[in-house]
């Protein structure tokens, strides 16, 4: 389906108001200079020095001294393409995806760190849109989602850590509702552990597909996050454990409604409980910190929490669209907006 408005930049700054965490959050953020204008959407970190991001006008930029510097690393053929995902696998492999409506939507692959790329998908269906993709954590399967064609989620699998792709039978993929799709916000809509996999949806509802066996069947499960038209719904999934699971999101266009744009999961997903109060303004990524920790972050500003999505704190009103985090450092960065960029940890 056509996402004209659904490309633009959320829209829309207010104060985040929210009651304190139970622990001071110790989370520091750093803004950086990334050298770039553009709208940031997609990022990836390797570790605490190195780092990747991207956006519109084909951009995709870099840094291997903790965000002091950023490289701009040149796509071929890619200069009008909006990069809205990218993933950094085995030591060399880089993937990137761009999104737009049919052949817009396209994976790169890299082998040797950005020096060269190969095209390795191009979506061929004009109703196909790309959402995100995701790989698990030996980084050899991954899944890639889009938007519904003929009433089906849009799916494709690689075993070979994005070297090729297989879309999937239309028989095999989750049946949506009418006016039921992904949002390409921040490349983090999608999340696999082992052969579990999770894949949030807005629009007409808010519902989280689960499969328990590596894609073979799907259970979709309705979430209280805010839904009913096409700004609103999931923005993005972050998984902690087994069990615990947090998803945000909310309506960008009205980003100052502060209900229902958080809910949490205690049982892997099948059920899910949204605040009890206002407080949470529109958000358009979350991830996992380890541990009972989150951290969100929207056009809104940035929040965390350190009761598994249970209470939740302001750490600044600044706009960022996306982060990453690696968990073994607990170094993460953030991008947005006209080229905003920082690190926090």
């Amino acid at each position: 389906m056509s996402k004209g408005p659904l490309l633009g930049l959320l829209i829309g700054f207010l104060t985040f108001g929210q009651s304190a965490i139970a622990q001071h959050a110790a989370l520091h953020i750093t803004p950086l200079k990334s050298g770039v204008t553009v709208s940031l959407r997609g990022i990836a970190v390797r570790n605490s020095q190195v780092a990747w991001a991207t956006g519109s006008d084909g951009t995709v930029i870099r840094t291997t001294d903790a965000g002091r510097n950023w490289q701009r690393i040149h796509i071929p053929d890619a200069d009008e393409l909006d990069f809205r995902d990218v993933e950094l696998l085995a030591s060399q492999t880089v993937l990137l995806m761009s999104v737009g409506n049919g052949n817009a939507s396209r994976i790169f692959r890299s082998h040797d760190n950005g020096k060269t790329w190969k095209t390795v998908l191009v979506n061929l269906d004009p109703k196909g849109f790309f959402d995100g993709l995701t790989f698990d954590s030996a980084g050899k399967n991954g899944v890639l989602f889009g938007d519904p064609i003929d009433g089906r989620m849009d799916l494709y699998r690689s075993g070979d850590a994005g070297a090729t792709w297989q879309r999937v039978a239309a028989g095999q993929c989750p049946i949506l509702q009418k006016g039921e799709y992904g949002f390409a916000a921040s490349g983090t809509g999608v999340v696999m552990s082992g052969k579990n996999i999770w894949i949030a949806t807005g629009g007409t509802v808010a519902r989280v597909h689960h499969s328990a066996d590596d894609g073979k069947t799907w259970i979709a499960h309705v979430t209280p996050i805010r839904s009913g038209n096409e700004s609103s719904g999931i923005f993005s999934i972050a998984i902690a454990d087994s069990k615990t699971a947090v998803v945000v999101g909310g309506d960008y266009l009205r980003p100052k409604l502060d209900q229902n744009n958080v809910a949490r999961s205690l049982d892997g997903g099948k059920t899910w409980i949204t605040l009890p109060a206002a407080g949470m303004p529109h958000k358009a990524c979350v991830q996992s910190l380890g541990g009972n920790k989150f951290v969100t972050c929207g056009r809104t500003g940035v929040a965390f929490s350190n009761d598994n999505g249970k209470t939740w704190t302001s750490l600044t009103t600044d706009s960022y669209y996306t982060l990453a985090v690696d968990r073994r450092t607990g170094t993460g960065f953030l991008a947005g907006a006209g080229g905003h960029i920082a690190r926090f940890e």
